[in-house]
């Protein structure tokens, strides 16, 4: 006897109508599709390896956004951390740890921090102008924070100062929201493996709330234009900042023509690299400014750097000579501000992990493989992409040299002993 009930004697049919929200997520997923045409782009990826990683990184923002845009409730906020190991965009540090809330100019927040391990923390309002340009509205750095001898800190974030307030941030701008940096002396893997502490940190809002309603078809459609927002701004900005960086390309001095190849039927093969259809000034004429103005600026951190052009047997040479401050790194990114894969790879050494000559000056290679020397980045194979220097609250500017050799040629005096 079967315990299965019986099949209806006829199927219903499919209707061709679709409910409003199932209309909201097939338009989602048409503008998905048109946020491809910008990986495969004049200003987007170049051979199969960066197509891949291009459509690879559309993924890895959409896990982002559902976090950071679809979710968010201003006046519930939560500190979410922005990056992961796996989920990287607009050139984050392997070093530091990243926390946004989104806000309410309307609304007056208190943000609890016990501050951790780290060697700098700072946290920062930013807010749009009508233009829709973003800027920091407000900011502390950790000197500047009165915490107790627990090391926590109350910090009051609103329009107007409360009376009383020894921490306070101004708050006011369009869709305004608060990042916190905390930087540490080793790659955020240690940290989430227990080895440095970081902060607890925890914000509300002190105006009375109503308690949240049911989720609506309206919430539905609001939440995934966010996601479309925010993925379309991600990749502008990541694809702007390339091109204005590759005004300032690094390769080697001897010209060599671009590898193109033919395939079997006779036709380009454009899996391969190919010859740029413009100029790094005609892609520059592309991008809206506005998209580069807006990578989050923080405070006290400056950045030099440039675009690298790279083939198997050389070598990027960074040479420069350290200077005072709170920290420095220099990491790699590909072509999409993604740092390399730094759980497998070593992308990044900062100024605690930098081996100097006496008078304080250091050579930094970069390539596929380790040619034998101490101060090395591994490229990961990538034939182009950026390397950057950060700096944190520098008393002078870092000013390193920036150049592409032979691997044959590095001095013999790098190797390592």
């Amino acid at each position: 006897m079967s315990i299965l009930n019986p099949l209806p004697a006829r199927m219903p049919e499919m209707s061709d109508e679709i409910t409003q929200s199932q209309a909201h997520f097939n338009r989602f997923l048409d503008q998905l599709k048109a946020m491809g045409d910008k990986i495969v782009g004049p200003t987007g990826a170049k051979g199969s390896r960066e197509r891949a990683e291009g459509f690879r990184y559309l993924i890895a923002l959409m896990a982002a956004a559902q976090e950071l845009e679809m979710e968010v409730d201003r006046t519930r906020p939560r500190l979410t951390r922005m990056f992961t190991p796996m989920r990287s965009f607009i050139a984050d540090g392997t070093d530091t740890l990243y926390h946004e809330a989104k806000l309410d100019a309307a609304c007056s927040y208190e943000c609890m921090v016990r501050r951790g391990e780290d060697l700098f923390f700072s946290i920062v309002v930013y807010a749009s102008d009508d233009e829709g340009m973003r800027e920091m509205i407000s900011f502390l750095i950790d000197e500047h924070i009165d915490f107790d001898t627990d090391q926590i800190a109350t910090i009051h974030i609103s329009a107007q100062r409360p009376k009383g307030a020894k921490n306070w941030l101004e708050l006011k701008g369009r869709e305004p929201f608060v990042l916190t940096r905390q930087y540490f002396p080793e790659s955020v893997l240690d940290v989430d493996d227990g080895r440095y502490r970081e902060a607890t940190m925890s914000i509300r809002c002190v105006d009375p709330v109503p308690g949240p309603g049911p989720y609506r078809t309206e919430d539905l459609a609001a939440g995934l234009d966010r996601i479309v927002t925010f993925m379309h701004d991600t990749v502008d900005a990541a694809l702007g900042i390339s091109a204005f960086v590759a005004l300032n390309t690094i390769e080697y001095e001897q010209d060599e023509a671009s590898p193109t190849r033919i395939g079997t039927d006779g036709g380009l093969m454009l899996d391969e690299e190919r010859h740029d259809e413009y100029t790094p000034d005609e892609i520059v004429d592309m991008i809206d400014p506005k998209v580069v103005a807006n990578n989050l600026p923080g405070p006290g951190i400056g950045y030099v750097g440039a675009s690298f052009k790279l083939a198997d047997d050389e070598a990027i040479l960074i040479a420069g000579k350290d200077v005072p401050c709170r920290y420095w790194s220099c990491q790699l990114f590909n072509h999409f501000l993604q740092s390399g894969d730094y759980r497998y790879h070593t992308v990044s050494l900062n100024n605690r992990q930098v081996r100097f000559d006496d008078d304080g000056s250091f050579r930094i290679y970069a390539s596929r493989e380790n040619p034998g020397v101490e101060n090395w980045l591994d490229t990961e194979g990538h034939r182009r992409g950026q390397v950057v220097l950060r700096t944190l609250l520098a008393e002078t500017d870092m000013e390193p040299e920036l150049s592409v050799i032979k691997i044959a040629d590095i001095p013999r005096g790098e190797s390592l002993p």
